[in-house]
C-alpha cells in the first residue's frame, strides 16, 4: 500500500470513528433525555380553545415520556410574546411552544417573527373552525342583516380579534374583501377568549371567533351564533348556516395549530416528541374532546411535512396580506 493510500485509508476509517461517536452520542442523548420537567407555553391565555388543547396533549406526553409537563401561558401582542419565549430557550428539548397559522399572518404583516429560522416544526395537531357572533340582544339575527347595516352605517360597527394578524382579523377582512363597503372599527384583544367575552359584555358589536372560545356562551346564552366559516353545517351547531350559505359564495376559513420548539433542538429528541405527540392526539378520550369543540385532529406526516406546511401558510398569508394592505399601526 502506498504512503498515499495509507492516509486515504486513515483519514476514512477517522471520519467512520467520528460518525460512530456522533451517533452514539446522538442515542445517548436521546435516551438520557428527558431527565427533568417539560414545559409548553402557549401564546392565548387561559381557559380558551388552544390552552384547552394542549393542558390535554400535556397529561399525555407526561405518561407517555415520563416528566411532567407543565403548560405556561403567554398571550400578548398577537401571540408573539409567548412564541418569542421559546424561540429564546434554550434548545433541548425542554420548552415547546404552541404556535398557530395567526403567527404566519404576523410574520407576513410586521416581520416580527420568524417561524424558518426561531423554531423547529414538530408537529401540526389539528384544524379550527370559526364562526360569525354577535351579543344575544343584538337586532341581527342572521349574518345578512348585520352585514345590511354595517354597509348603512360606515365605521360605526366594531368587530374584535386577538390581534392584528390573528386569525379572526385575517377571516374578517376576508369577509370585508367579498363585501363591497363592509367598514367596522377593528378593536384587539389578547385572545380569542377576551374578545367573545367582550361581545357577551355587549363591548363590541361583532366578530369572526375561534368556535371552540364561543361554545361555552353559546351554552349559557351570552353569545348568537350567526353563521360557520366551514364549508358545510357542522354537527354541534345543526341550525347555523355557513358564511357561503348566508349569501358569501366562496368564504371558508380556518386555522391550523401544532407543536414547535426552538431552532436547533436536536433531530433524534424531535423525533421522539412527535412520536409522543401522536400517540396522545391518537386516544379516544383525546379525539371526543376535539369532536366536542368542533376541531378536527390533522397530524403532520412527519416534523419535515409541518416545516412544509408552515413555508406554504407563509407564502398564501404573504399574499394575503400584499393584497388587503395590511400593516402594523
Amino acid at each position: 500500500m502506498t504512503d498515499t493510500s495509507r492516509r486515504s485509508f486513515s483519514l476514512a476509517l477517522t471520519g467512520a470513528a467520528a460518525c460512530t461517536t456522533l451517533g452514539m452520542a446522538g442515542l445517548a442523548r436521546a435516551q438520557a433525555w428527558p431527565s427533568r420537567p417539560l414545559k409548553i407555553v402557549v401564546p392565548y391565555p387561559a381557559g380558551g380553545g388552544p390552552d384547552a388543547t394542549v393542558r390535554r396533549i400535556a397529561e399525555k406526553l407526561a405518561t407517555t415520556l415520563g416528566q411532567p409537563v407543565i403548560t405556561e401561558n403567554r398571550p400578548g401582542a398577537a401571540a408573539v410574546i409567548g412564541a418569542k419565549a421559546v424561540a429564546s430557550s434554550p434548545p433541548d428539548g425542554y420548552t415547546l411552544g404552541y404556535l398557530s397559522s395567526s403567527h404566519a399572518t404576523v410574520q407576513a404583516i410586521g416581520g416580527r417573527i420568524d417561524l424558518e429560522r426561531e423554531f423547529t416544526p414538530i408537529a401540526m395537531i389539528g384544524t379550527s373552525p370559526f364562526v360569525a357572533v354577535v351579543n344575544p340582544a343584538s337586532p341581527y339575527t342572521t349574518l345578512a342583516a348585520f352585514i345590511e347595516a354595517a354597509r348603512a352605517r360606515p365605521g360605526r360597527l366594531t368587530y374584535g380579534t386577538a390581534g392584528l394578524g390573528s386569525p379572526a382579523h385575517i377571516a374578517v377582512e376576508r369577509l370585508r374583501e367579498r363585501v363591497p363597503g363592509l367598514d367596522m372599527v377593528h378593536v384587539p384583544f389578547k385572545g380569542a377568549i377576551e374578545s367573545a367575552n367582550a361581545i357577551a359584555g355587549g363591548q363590541i358589536d361583532f366578530s369572526i371567533s375561534l368556535l371552540a372560545a364561543c361554545l361555552p356562551h353559546f351554552a349559557a346564552g351570552r353569545l348568537r351564533p350567526l353563521a360557520l366559516t366551514t364549508t358545510e353545517r357542522m354537527p354541534l351547531l345543526p341550525a347555523v348556516p355557513t358564511i357561503a350559505e348566508a349569501g358569501i359564495a366562496g368564504y371558508r376559513f380556518d386555522a391550523w395549530g401544532g407543536f414547535v420548539a426552538p431552532a436547533g433542538t436536536p433531530p433524534d429528541i424531535v423525533a421522539r416528541l412527535y412520536a409522543a405527540i401522536v400517540k396522545a392526539t391518537a386516544e379516544p378520550d383525546y379525539l371526543a374532546f376535539v369532536e366536542s369543540t368542533g376541531g378536527q385532529r390533522r397530524v403532520s406526516a412527519s416534523p419535515q411535512a409541518f416545516a412544509l406546511e408552515i413555508r406554504e401558510t407563509l407564502a398564501a398569508e404573504k399574499e394575503t396580506v400584499q393584497r388587503l394592505g395590511l400593516k402594523e399601526s
